[in-house]
């Protein structure tokens, strides 16, 4: 029996649930924090908690929950630290695929078959699995009903697990600081001028004395004596 056909049919995608699973799901949680250099269309700069600079190009539609408002990319400002949580989990598939392989058989025994495929190869099976089914002239037979001369399609099931990736994305955020106003300066001080004190009164040298004034009223009175006499003569 020769392989014809690779992988024609799809049968089945089956997930592992249940306690009783074989192979278990897997989840890894990572946290990525920095601060927002630049920002673009919707790309992001950001500078990393180790101090490296990567660029961010998150899908279409994403947002930030900056302090309790879902905030999108282009309208982050530069300053504003953001962190996000990165949940992935592992989820394990069965993928269930089917073969579909044709030829005659030119001899079997046991579980061993000797078949003729139709590019005139000759292959030899061994210890074939009882998955495998074959169809003669439309009626299902078991290995052990093939005899030589019998056109056969044979159908391999096979099962193979796939890891399926399921992220989580939390996107949280932090508004830079506003800008502190310098603090405006402490009116000055009113300047009260008091008034201008009083001329003092001219005082009289230390060394004046009343005695010229003292002779001066004597020297009138004399003046004045002198007068009265000249009258009285005349």
């Amino acid at each position: 029996m020769s392989r014809v056909s690779k992988v024609l049919l799809m049968v089945a995608v089956v997930a592992l649930v249940g306690a009783g699973a074989a192979i278990a799901q897997t989840t890894t949680t990572q946290t990525l924090e920095g601060t927002v250099v630049h920002v673009y269309g919707n790309s992001l700069v950001v500078k990393m908690a180790d101090g490296t600079i990567k660029e961010f190009n998150p899908p279409e539609g994403t947002t930030f929950n900056v302090d309790g408002v879902q905030v999108p990319v282009s309208q982050l400002k530069p300053g504003t630290k953001l962190s996000a949580t990165v949940t992935t989990t592992q989820v394990p598939r069965v993928v269930v695929t089917e073969d579909v392989r044709k030829g005659v058989v030119l001899e079997r025994v046991g579980k061993t078959v000797i078949v003729r495929n139709a590019a005139g190869e000759v292959k030899k099976f061994t210890n074939v699995s009882d998955d495998v089914k074959f169809v003669v002239e439309g009626e299902e037979k078991s290995i052990f009903d093939l005899k030589p001369g019998m056109n056969v399609t044979a159908y391999i099931v096979s099962e193979s697990t796939e890891y399926v990736s399921e992220t989580d994305v939390q996107r949280m955020g932090t508004a830079p600081a506003a800008p502190v106003a310098p603090a405006k300066p402490a009116p000055a001080p009113v300047k009260v001028q008091a008034p201008a004190p009083a001329p003092a009164p001219a005082v009289l040298p230390s060394t004046a004395s009343q005695l010229p004034l003292v002779g001066l009223a004597g020297l009138a009175l004399l003046v004045l004596g002198l007068g009265l006499g000249i009258i009285r003569r005349f």
